[in-house]
């Protein structure tokens, strides 16, 4: 599937020396929402935020990866142990309540590339907070490569 996945401009020179890495098992797990992965999301807006942009740093960076998830691990809620829970599974998806609809996908190049605007899931977590958008979890590197990376800038004054 065509990914996103968006940093810090900071970080984009180690990435594209040594492409997205896993933190290593001695950092602090704080911040892992579904454990110590790659992280990517199918709406960029998502990934947008991870850019870190401002008004006086309106330029980021999003990378598009086509990322290997196979069988999906789906959870409703955080949990910074996913990676444990994989039985057998390829990837951890938290699930959100906006989406692209999946009857707007299209096939590039035999990669899934989401498309369309974002539309309600129905997605609901009975026992507590909703996540906004999916996330999609890698735990090794080797599920991902980097395709497209884009320059963007970001428009502040067009809020609210």
């Amino acid at each position: 599937m065509l990914l996103w996945h968006g940093s810090r401009l900071s970080n984009w020179v180690g990435i594209l020396s040594h492409g997205l890495q896993i933190a290593p098992p001695e950092a602090p797990i704080t911040g892992y929402m579904f454990g110590k992965g790659i992280y990517f999301a199918d709406m960029s807006s998502k990934s947008a935020n991870y850019c870190f942009a401002s008004r006086l740093k309106d330029t980021g960076l999003l990378l598009l990866s086509e990322v290997a998830l196979g069988q999906c691990n789906e959870l409703l809620e955080a949990n910074p142990e996913a990676e444990g829970l994989l039985q057998g599974k390829h990837s951890t998806k938290g699930l959100g309540k906006m989406a692209p609809s999946p009857s707007s996908f299209v096939t590039l190049n035999g990669s899934t590339v989401p498309l369309g605007p974002a539309h309600d899931t129905g997605i609901l977590n009975p026992d507590g907070y909703t996540l906004n958008y999916n996330e999609f979890i890698v735990y090794n590197s080797n599920q991902v490569r980097m395709r497209y990376l884009l320059k963007v800038r970001f428009n502040f004054l067009q809020l609210w």
